[in-house]
Order: structure tokens, then C-alpha cells, then sequence
């Protein structure tokens, strides 16, 4: 988004980053553990937005003002989760299970989770499944099976106004829209981030920060991001040379075992990873990836 987008709903501004952008990959997701990689187009991602969105408001009721909760791990689907309750004018809040907030339209929930999801009883469930083409591998029960359901619903969505009050809740974090996107353009800033380049984070997607930085920030400055489900240490520069990465965001003990794992294996190309950012880091870890790996990381 341009400085005049700054001012608008996520909603509107976010469909004319589909428009812009198009084709261009936007989101790459690893799974290492099932060998699997997954990439969606500034376009596709739009598209399994809108369905999404009208999945919330046509087959669930979700309103503006209304709260979903999200019981996911770190996958390509929870970045459309996010994105989805945003244009629809709903809150996101990470969910406790000791601790449920009444009053939740409807709650997403990885398959693995549900069978400890009692305190959800009366609410309505979306499955996420980690396979691909939606093949349970855990017994649904009540829940909608996300990846069979919202092919089938419509590809437009006419987005409304940001979500009253907390756009996002996570523990003791929470954010509204409009201050989740000037975090996003603070990151993008202090990074430098463009259309130009490719992000990667390594921050839980249901947190404020991972969702800025694994979410908001690259979307808004028109920029790819590479996301996974766990970063692995001695995968990351090897995944900074394959997907071509200019930004890097980690958290504190992430940046600390990638200076810990020591140099990255020869021959791979990482020129291209001009700065990394890891708030709360310390001097000491900043001061150790200059030394040894010749990259500046932001501590602050």
C-alpha cells in the first residue's frame, strides 16, 4: 500500500494489493516435517481471503464487531484466517483454552486441537487440516472441514469497515487495525522492506508481532514472505539462499541459536539478506551476527 492507503480500512486497501500485484508470489510456507512447500500469489491469497470472508459472514453469521477465536499452529492457512476476519470487520483472538472468552461467532481450530476444545461447546467449529486437499487425519466431529468447504463459497467479497475495537488479542497483547498497520509500516521502515524484496519470518502468526511481521508488513510494501512452520536453525540460510530473502525477522532465542549453529555451509548465496530484525535480542547478538556472518541485526 502507498502512503494514501495508510488511511484506509484494511479491507478496500487490501484488495487493490491483489490488483497491483497479481501473480507475484506473495506467501511461501514450509512444512519441513512433511517435506511440503506451498506458494500463493498476491491473487490466489486474495481469492482464499474472499471465500473465507464470505464463509465467516454467510455460513457462520459473523458481523462487524463480532470476535472469532483461532486455535491454529503456524501454517499457510492461518495468514488467510487473519486476513479474512480483518476484512470482514471481525476480531481475532488467539485462543486459551483455560480461559475462553464468551460470546466467540465462531472459533478456527487445527484438527489436532479439537479434541481438547471442550470449552468451545456451542460454538461454531472450522477444522483446519495439515493435509493439503483437506483428508482429516483426527475426527472433525461438528467442525466444518476449512479446506472442503471454502473452494465452494463465492470469490467476492465486499469488504466494510475495520474491526471495532481489538482487531487482534493474544494473551496479554492486542492491537486495533489501524495500530497493527502502523507497527506493519514501522517494521517495513526499519527494514528498508519494498516490493522489491522477500521477508522472512520466523515470529508465531498468532501473535501481534508475527502477525505484522509475518503478515502485515510484507503485504502492505507489496513484498513476498516466507513463512514455516518451526525455523530450524541450521535450515535458515539455506532458506535464505533458495528463497532469496533481503529482510529476515526473528525472535530473540531464533536469532541466538542462528549465531549459536555458527557459519552458514559454503556455496550458498545470501547476498542478498541485507539486515535482520530481532527486537529484544541484545547488543551481544547483534554485535555476533556482524562479526560472523557480516549482517546487521536490529536489536531495538
Amino acid at each position: 500500500m502507498d502512503n494514501s492507503d495508510a488511511a484506509d480500512a484494511f479491507g478496500p486497501a487490501a484488495e487493490r494489493q491483489a490488483g497491483r500485484y497479481g501473480d507475484k508470489p506473495f506467501l511461501t510456507w514450509y512444512d519441513d516435517r512433511r517435506g511440503e512447500r506451498v506458494e500463493l500469489s498476491f491473487k490466489t491469497f486474495d481469492n482464499w481471503v474472499a471465500k473465507t470472508a464470505n464463509l465467516l459472514v454467510d455460513e457462520l453469521g459473523a458481523e462487524p464487531g463480532d470476535r472469532v477465536g483461532a486455535l491454529l499452529v503456524d501454517h499457510w492457512q492461518t495468514p488467510i484466517v487473519l486476513a479474512a476476519c480483518w476484512r470482514a470487520g471481525v476480531g481475532v483472538v488467539a485462543l486459551d483454552l483455560r480461559d475462553v472468552p464468551d460470546g466467540l461467532a465462531a472459533a478456527f481450530v487445527r484438527e489436532e486441537l479439537l479434541a481438547g476444545a471442550a470449552a468451545l461447546e456451542g460454538t461454531p467449529l472450522v477444522a483446519l487440516t495439515a493435509d493439503l486437499l483437506g483428508r482429516a487425519g483426527h475426527d472433525l466431529g461438528r467442525a466444518l472441514n476449512f479446506s472442503r468447504v471454502v473452494p465452494a463459497m463465492g470469490d467476492l467479497f465486499e469488504a466494510g469497515p475495520d474491526p471495532a475495537g481489538h482487531a487482534m488479542v493474544a494473551g496479554d497483547a492486542s492491537a486495533t487495525m489501524a495500530e497493527l498497520l502502523d507497527r506493519a509500516a514501522g517494521l517495513a521502515g526499519a527494514t528498508g522492506l519494498t516490493d522489491a524484496d522477500r521477508m522472512l519470518s520466523g515470529r508465531r502468526l498468532l501473535t501481534v508481532d508475527g502477525a505484522v511481521a509475518g503478515l502485515l508488513a510484507p503485504f502492505t510494501a507489496g513484498a513476498g514472505v516466507v513463512l514455516g512452520r518451526d525455523l530450524e536453525p541450521g535450515r535458515f540460510w539455506k532458506r535464505v539462499a533458495d528463497e532469496r530473502v533481503a529482510v529476515a525477522v526473528l525472535d530473540p532465542d531464533q536469532a541466538t541459536l542462528v549465531l549459536a549453529a555458527g557459519p552458514p555451509p559454503a556455496g550458498l548465496d545470501r547476498s542478498r539478506l541485507r539486515v535482520v530484525a530481532s527486537p529484544g535480542a541484545g547488543a551481544a547478538v547483534a554485535a555476533g551476527f556482524e562479526a560472523v556472518f557480516g549482517v546487521p541485526l536490529l536489536a531495538d
